[in-house]
């Protein structure tokens, strides 16, 4: 029989994305950390990215269908530009926040992920496939099989 629990998942707000905004603003003084024009409104289609990735991933595990909108959500923020710089650093904030608040090991090598993102390197399923190896890696960690 199917497990009846519900998944649930907590997503930024526009309010929280804003924070991190300015918090990195405070720690890269000199970087034109500010947004484009239509910046906040291209953030909260990243968080629409994810909402439809969760949902569109139903029949999936939970854990699946949360890695799946974080990289919606990473994904998009990189590349859809709502800053006129700080996009990776952004990405890789909320990323790590969106992670956490959802019970979910957050990756080390966040940094070098954005990278291949903005490069061009990786696409959404690329990410997802890599959220998918720290999750597992995590729970082999801790000796929960794979």
């Amino acid at each position: 029989m199917a497990d009846k629990r519900t998944c649930r998942i907590r997503y930024p707000s526009l309010r929280s994305i804003e924070r991190a905004v300015e918090k990195l603003r405070q720690l890269y003084p000199d970087d034109p950390i500010q947004w484009k024009g239509g910046g906040r409104g291209q953030a909260m289609q990243a968080v629409e990215a994810a909402r439809w990735a969760f949902h569109f991933s139903r029949g999936q595990p939970c854990y699946a269908r949360k890695l799946a909108a974080a990289a919606a959500l990473f994904h998009e923020l990189i590349t859809l530009h709502p800053l006129a710089d700080g996009n990776k650093r952004l990405a890789a904030v909320t990323l790590w926040a969106f992670l956490r608040v959802n019970r979910m090991p957050r990756p080390k090598r966040i940094a070098e992920a954005a990278l291949r993102v903005a490069g061009g390197e990786w696409g959404r399923e690329e990410v997802y496939q890599w959220l998918l190896r720290v999750y597992h890696a995590g729970r082999a960690r801790r000796g929960r099989g794979g």
